[in-house]
């Protein structure tokens, strides 16, 4: 369970590997722990880090995760092993780890084709994300602040 949770992670934000990267994962997590301290702002080695960033780390674990579920949802569907390979299959693809418990073989192609897209988009989706949401679009609309009731 460890390992293919570290496969989502991936590797360094340089590195060819695919996956959330490591320093989304620990932006996430000091996030996390500065809402839980009910701070304003997120300082981390001296740096402050603004609003926006953590709106990106945030959208790209969120649809990564989505990804991954959804992509294992749909093989499932097909698929007649032991649910933990499937898993295993496509958070090793996610993350373009390379690594396999012997179930890609058995595929139909319908899965093959899944294992081929979360692989690509293990890899370049989330780098496209970035760059997609570090656009700015002006609304035109202001709307007022409303609040969600959560837990």
């Amino acid at each position: 369970m460890l390992t293919m949770m570290l496969m989502v992670v991936g590797g360094g934000p340089s590195s060819t590997a695919g996956g959330i990267k490591v320093t989304t994962l620990i932006v996430l997590g000091l996030a996390t722990i500065a809402f839980f301290r009910r701070q304003d702002r997120l300082e981390i080695f001296g740096r402050s880090l603004g609003l926006s960033e953590i709106m990106k780390v945030l959208a790209l674990t969120a649809t990564s995760l989505f990804l991954v579920l959804i992509v294992i949802f749909l093989m499932s569907i097909t698929w007649r092993g032991d649910f933990l390979d499937l898993v295993f299959e496509v958070t090793s693809a996610f993350g373009t780890v390379g690594l396999s418990r012997g179930a890609t073989g058995e595929l139909d192609a319908f899965g093959q084709l899944m294992i081929v897209l979360v692989m690509f988009l293990g890899r370049l989706g989330p780098l496209t994300l970035g760059f997609f949401l570090a656009t700015r679009a002006m609304p035109r609309v202001r709307y007022p602040e409303g609040r969600v009731y959560l837990g």
